[in-house]
């Protein structure tokens, strides 16, 4: 069996001659597995550094099928952001939102959001980068923004229950939530080493997490619930 080409020998988005593919029982497991290292290697390594031919060596693949079902190392870069997303986006429609007591569902948004971003291996690490390069990638995507509706679409129900019942403030805005509930969930993983280094402890302690996630909750929560009158 030949070896892979180095990564010298052509533009990792250079268009290659049609590989060999597995019969349609294996086709989705050979991309969902390709698809699962790409994810890894560009959390570790961001766009540029990420390699091609360590994907392949780590999916059991050949570069000729990554460029297959990928088409080029800037579409496979586009999946794997899109997969990222999509795990949240999945595990926040299992939320039962409309029906739930408004102070509960609002609760639970913010405990998932939290508890996802603290221990997914890759999503943070994939956004910063991402960011890093200025949204080019995410820009292309009209799947981020497609899964994103359902999500706002939730909280514009949630709000407006809670402002019904006289629970949420009339002015809250389901965009600008959800920013301040990612923010407040975001910061401590996104800067959990220099952090480190400041304050002198480990930010992903587990006794250190719950803690914070407590107080999120109790900030989130305060920000939103209508003071009674006195």
């Amino acid at each position: 069996m030949s070896s892979a080409p180095s990564e010298n020998a052509a533009p990792e988005n250079a268009a290659l001659p049609p590989a060999r593919t597995p019969g349609k029982r294996n086709a989705a497991a050979t991309r969902q597995r390709i698809l699962d290292v790409a994810l890894a290697e560009f959390a570790e390594h961001g766009f540029s550094g990420s390699r091609i031919e360590r994907i392949a060596a780590g999916a059991s693949a050949n570069v000729g099928m990554i460029y297959h079902y990928f088409g080029n190392k800037d579409d496979l870069y586009l999946a794997a952001l899109e997969a990222s997303y999509k795990i949240i986006r999945d595990r926040e429609q299992t939320l039962d939102i409309a029906h739930a007591d408004p102070r509960q569902a609002l609760k639970a948004l913010v405990e998932l959001t939290f508890d996802f971003l603290s221990t997914d291996p890759h999503f943070v690490r994939l956004i910063m980068n991402e960011n890093l390069m200025m949204g080019r990638t995410a820009q292309r995507s009209a799947t981020i923004p497609h899964m994103t509706r359902p999500l706002l679409e939730q909280l514009r129900t949630l709000l407006a229950r809670g402002q019904k019942e006289k629970i949420f403030h009339r002015e809250m805005d389901a965009e600008d939530l959800y920013i301040s509930i990612l923010g407040l969930c975001f910061i401590h993983v996104s800067n959990r080493y220099t952090l480190g280094s400041m304050f002198q402890h480990d930010f992903a302690a587990p006794d250190w997490l719950a803690r914070r996630k407590a107080i999120v909750v109790d900030v989130v929560t305060r920000s939103i619930v209508a003071t009674p009158a006195r």
